[in-house]
């Protein structure tokens, strides 16, 4: 057990931040506690002290500097691999860039690099953010978005120099980069209404990627990969597609999120009225059934389900 020094040099060291004597001290009591037959005790203050260790060692993500604070965004990435449903191809890609960026120092050693600039392609609502999510968070990095929309200007001078801040930035601080609407720069350079200077901005964002080694992930997204130039290809180490969910992703989507709520509905019998729709969508559509029945004393089920969706496809056609 420990004794009346140790523990007023554990509260000490705490209070003057001495975080290698606390850690040393802590050490001490556990090694104690252990000898006296208290493993339990003696195993739990050894993981409470790796736990802190981690917290110490984690690096703090330096704030974005104002002049990009415009068009780079700090974002929250609350996604987990377990909450995105994709189909076997989308995992696989999506876990083999974690695991070599995780072991990136094996690969180093035969000179191979981790795959780590990525083009993410697919229809709005289908997970290309929340992969970018997704992989920050298994990776324990900022998940930073760039608004292409307001990097690219009419002035090509000031376009390339945004695009040079940007990697500078990237190049300092490690984390997943998403260059969201990629589209605004990607278009192929061949195209009738392509203009000179979106094409020299397309030159200047490949010179860019190609000079980046950093220990950055880069992501681009794309809502449609055909109007995108073909020489982008081989600057991405890899090229993810979504696609709209198969049957078994609506169901699975489906039961993750009515499950609660509408046990006995036949959640097969909602696919013909789902099939069209998007990840996202479909998890709109549940949430806002669930409010409906709480709210309004209601059964989920599939006139419920069917009246909420008619209402969304009216407002598309207001829209469209």
């Amino acid at each position: 057990m420990a004794n009346a020094d140790q523990i007023l040099t554990l509260i000490k060291s705490h209070i003057e931040g001495d975080e290698e004597r606390f850690r040393t001290t802590a050490l001490q009591i556990s090694a104690l506690e252990a000898k006296a037959g208290h493993t339990v005790l003696a195993r739990s203050i050894n993981e409470l002290i790796k736990s802190k260790q981690k917290l110490i060692l984690k690096p703090a993500f330096r704030p974005i500097q104002s002049d990009l604070q415009e068009f780079v965004l700090e974002i929250e990435n609350p996604y987990r691999f377990t909450d995105l449903v994709c189909n076997e191809n989308v995992s696989f890609k999506i876990k083999r860039v974690i695991n070599e960026y995780v072991q990136r120092e094996k690969l180093y050693q035969f000179n191979l690099e981790n795959r780590r600039k990525l083009l993410l392609a697919g229809p709005s609502g289908t997970g290309k953010t929340m992969t970018a999510s997704i992989i920050a968070n298994e990776l324990d990095k900022p998940l930073y978005i760039v608004l292409m929309e307001k990097v690219v200007t009419k002035f090509m001078g000031e376009t390339s120099l945004k695009l040079r801040k940007i990697f500078d930035f990237i190049q300092e601080i490690p984390g997943v980069y998403l260059f969201d609407e990629f589209d605004a720069i990607g278009s192929q350079r061949g195209m009738d209404n392509e203009v000179g200077e979106m094409r020299r901005i397309l030159n200047s964002f490949l010179q860019f990627m190609e000079r980046d080694h950093s220990e950055s992930l880069i992501l681009a997204a794309t809502n449609n990969l055909d109007v995108l130039d073909k020489a982008l290809f081989r600057r991405f180490d890899d090229v993810i597609e979504y696609s709209l969910p198969a049957d078994e992703e609506i169901i699975e989507i489906l039961e993750r999120k009515l499950n609660n709520f509408a046990s006995n509905l036949n959640f097969h019998s909602l696919l013909p009225a789902l099939r069209s729709m998007s990840h996202a969508e479909i998890t709109i559509i549940c949430t806002d059934a669930i409010k409906e029945a709480l709210l309004n004393n209601k059964e989920i089920d599939i006139n419920l389900i069917d009246s909420i969706v008619s209402q969304r496809y009216s407002a598309y056609k207001k829209v469209d």
